[in-house]
């Protein structure tokens, strides 16, 4: 990391942190409100992934990711944490609710931020040993 980058990078994190653990938290509590707040159009895919347990799965994996990257602890592991994620919010999005697409875009964005903010602890993932 660059000293120079440092505020972009930690203003990165902390904006793309606040955003999972506020999507987490708002997706836990709908699930348990019977889809209470979900987008029309999105809520019998997410009533689906609740009753299958995945809906939770991925809302704990964004509350976790979000908390790391909030404190700082480990931004590295949480920005290759929530990729996945962020693919599936893609892919959920172009295919159920292309109107909230711009959001996953978002994400996707500052998580790539992230990727090459921290290359560096990433480099030898991808290098043959």
């Amino acid at each position: 990391m660059q000293p120079r980058h440092r505020s972009v990078i930690i203003a990165a994190r902390v904006l793309l942190g606040l955003f999972l653990l506020m999507s987490g938290v708002t997706g836990i509590m709908a699930g348990m409100n019977g889809m209470e707040g979900i987008p029309e159009a999105m809520r019998p895919a997410s009533q689906t992934l609740w009753d299958t347990g995945i809906f939770q799965m991925i809302k704990v994996t964004e509350i976790v990711a979000g908390l790391m990257l909030v404190v700082g602890f480990l931004p590295a592991l949480a920005a290759i944490f929530i990729a996945p994620v962020a693919i599936g919010i893609i892919v959920f999005n172009l295919r159920v609710a292309p109107a909230n697409l711009p959001a996953g875009i978002i994400v996707c964005l500052f998580n790539a931020y992230l990727g090459y903010a921290y290359w560096d602890k990433y480099k030898a993932l991808f290098t043959r040993p």
